[in-house]
């Protein structure tokens, strides 16, 4: 299993009255803090810029183990919300894998699927 920690971000309002809803974000997002403390120093993952741009890092078992769950008591104890994303290692597209400490995964989602349409025999 790879597991996905998004924080919830609450939402706000600007000066002039305009609203913005609740956002979700990954772990590099706007996160401070002892959250931020709890992984800063063990993920370090490729540069951005070498992946594709819709894929997720997840943690692996191990980096759960050692790294995701310090990150959740973190988010606890500072009443930040998150919410835990689970994905099967077999339904997973993964285009890089951490070999040095073996803690991340960078995962792409899986493609949809496009409904083909038949061809009619007047088609052609």
């Amino acid at each position: 299993m790879f597991r996905r920690i998004e924080v919830i971000l609450p939402g706000d309002s600007d000066d002039e009255g305009q609203s913005y809803p609740p956002s979700k974000e990954g772990l590099t997002s706007v996160v401070s803090g002892p959250v931020l403390e709890a992984w800063i120093d063990d993920l370090t993952g490729p540069a951005r810029s070498s992946l594709p741009s819709n894929c997720r890092f997840y943690f692996t078992e191990k980096g759960w183990r050692e790294v995701g769950r310090k990150v959740v008591a973190a988010a606890q104890q500072t009443r930040q919300d998150y919410r835990v994303i689970v994905v099967k290692e077999t339904d997973a597209q993964v285009v890089w894998r951490d070999k040095a400490r073996g803690y991340e995964v960078a995962v792409q989602p899986p493609r949809k699927r496009r409904a083909t349409r038949k061809r009619d025999d007047a088609d052609g």
